[in-house]
């Protein structure tokens, strides 16, 4: 009992190795040609794998966003929780700008999540996924905002400096690719300070 137990347990883990694998390859393919343009069997010869054989861990392109965008969920899930975790959560938060500024500024990194909200403008599977996604996040952040603030916030106000939050951060994709030679460093400066303003600290 306990060899089969460790022999699925050796299958579950290299399968689940196989799918982020696949999700890699997913997120190159969909950044060079786009989501329309991509074609499962261009995925699959990117990581290594027949066309048919990707269809046991993914059926269709819809699945494979859906999967990253769920992958990028449970990062900023923990990322959060690990933050809350900290002794001065105002600080820890502050701290972590450059971190989230650095993610958001490279090219490969926007140019997947501007392709993923551009198909979900066209395609409703995906809007959807993404609008439970932003759901999450926002709660989240939410969560985040009111634990750091000092004193008691106004339930409004709290939504408002998440979605402020939101749209600073979310921004500097679109700002990285209209401005590669963007000034990096005056820019986080700037960001420490817009999020001190916002979270009060």
């Amino acid at each position: 009992m306990a060899r089969c137990s460790l022999i699925d347990g050796e299958e579950v883990a290299h399968a689940e190795v196989r799918r982020r694998q696949i999700l890699d390859a997913a997120a190159e393919v969909f950044r060079r040609r786009g989501f329309h343009a991509a074609s499962m069997a261009e995925i699959a010869k990117t990581f290594g794998m027949s066309a048919g054989h990707i269809y046991n861990y993914f059926d269709s392109k819809e699945a494979i966003i859906e999967a990253i965008v769920a992958r990028d969920i449970d990062e900023f899930l923990a990322l959060t929780a690990q933050m809350q975790g900290e002794a001065d959560l105002r600080h820890e938060m502050v701290e972590r700008v450059d971190e989230g500024t650095d993610r958001r500024l490279d090219p490969d990194h926007a140019s997947l999540q501007l392709e993923i909200v551009a198909e979900a403008s066209r395609n409703p599977k995906i809007a959807d996924m993404v609008q439970r996604a932003d759901t999450t996040v926002r709660r989240r952040l939410i969560e985040l905002v009111r634990a750091a603030a000092r004193g008691p916030v106004d339930e409004v106000d709290l939504v408002v400096r998440a979605e402020l939050l939101l749209a600073l951060f979310e921004g500097l994709m679109i700002r990285t690719l209209r401005q590669p030679e963007i000034d990096r460093p005056a820019l986080k400066r700037g960001l420490r300070d817009a999020v001190r303003h916002l979270i009060g600290a």
